[in-house]
């Protein structure tokens, strides 16, 4: 074969850092202690990116924990090749980067964050929140536990809504007319694939009303938002992590600059189950806009009810979009399929296709 014919190899992935590595990129946190040794497990369920443990030992006390998190790319090529697409990667790493000490929310301490712009390859070094229990998006959570997390999603919200510095980041800026119309023709494209796999696990709602919006939402993704500010983009129970003193929130890989409402949507549509969402979700909205009003964000109580109706598509787009384009697993599956039939019936008892498309 020609040299110029040969396929195109991309580098190996990475592995969790030795103690050389950890040494050079701890240096600044150490002082005059050294790491002399480190063990890694795996911890998570690696759909987009591997995660370790790392237990560390040193030479002397230092202002660094014994445990952390290193986090980077997927060993698996389609996950790897998803990230690129999705800029999930670039996406993180920039919120440790740019973000993280702006905010209030209770994210991990960053220690240490690198990206090589051309091959995607990231790492992140990053507290260890345990002891903690992670939440289940199957299971869902109980409205105490929910309430508490809309605290973390005021204090994500709050500090730069509205704020001009967040139009300056390229990164962030990902929500632009080109960008919401991509991520429609992607919804349009995975779609049929999407029902053809799970078909005998959808309830006939998801189907149903997942048919309807994907045939008409070119008014969802197109509107001019109402207000803007730092969106988690995938605020979950899978990426909530209940400690002693509150909740910590990591997975900050689908960050970006759009309306507060559409976290608060996806995550009360699908964190509580049907009849306890029902129950709640009103209280829950309240909590939210009451808690803005602490940074001094006046939103009006009807405004960000319709917000929150509108935004109900948002866990059913992504969980339409990620179980096709990630590696499969059963309790991926699992997630999906629970994500897609609750937020399916959120949007039916909201009459949120109306709310679209007023």
């Amino acid at each position: 074969m020609d040299r110029a014919e040969a396929p195109t190899v991309g580098p190996p992935p990475r592995e969790a850092p030795n103690v050389e590595q950890l040494n050079r990129l701890l240096a600044p946190h150490l002082g005059t202690a050294a790491v002399t040794s480190v063990e890694s497990r795996p911890i998570g369920t690696g759909q987009m990116s591997e995660s370790r443990r790392l237990q560390l030992t040193f030479t002397e006390s230092c202002d660094l924990p014994t445990s952390m998190i290193a986090k980077f790319p997927s060993v698996d090529e389609k996950s790897r090749q998803t990230g690129r697409l999705t800029r999930c990667y670039e996406v993180e790493a920039s919120f440790y980067r740019d973000l993280h000490e702006a905010l209030d929310v209770s994210a991990p301490r960053c220690f240490h964050v690198e990206r090589d712009e051309e091959s995607d390859d990231f790492l992140l070094l990053l507290e260890d929140f345990a002891p903690c229990r992670q939440g289940d998006q199957i299971a869902g959570c109980t409205p105490d536990e929910a309430h508490a997390c809309v605290d973390e999603l005021v204090k994500l919200h709050g500090p730069l809504w509205n704020s001009a510095f967040l139009t300056s980041l390229g990164w962030l800026n990902r929500s632009e007319s080109r960008d919401r119309s991509q991520s429609q023709t992607l919804l349009h494209t995975l779609f049929p694939g999407f029902i053809e796999r799970y078909h005998d696990w959808l309830t006939p709602e998801a189907r149903h009303i997942g048919e309807q919006f994907v045939a008409d939402s070119g008014s969802y993704f197109r509107r001019t938002l109402p207000h803007r500010t730092v969106v988690h983009g995938d605020f979950r129970l899978d990426n909530l992590l209940f400690r002693d003193g509150g909740v910590g929130v990591v997975d900050f890989q689908t960050v970006t600059h759009a309306c507060g409402a559409q976290d608060l949507a996806y995550f009360v549509g699908a964190g509580l189950t049907t009849q306890v969402r029902r129950d709640h979700e009103h209280e829950l909205v309240r909590h939210w806009v009451d808690g803005l009003r602490g940074y001094n964000v006046s939103i009006d109580s009807d405004d960000a009810w319709l917000e929150y109706r509108r935004f109900t598509f948002a866990g059913y787009v992504m969980a339409v979009i990620a179980s096709m384009i990630v590696k499969q697993t059963e309790r991926g599956d699992d997630m999906f399929v629970a994500m897609a039939n609750r937020h399916a019936q959120h949007a039916v008892d909201l009459d949120s296709l109306d709310a679209v498309r007023d």
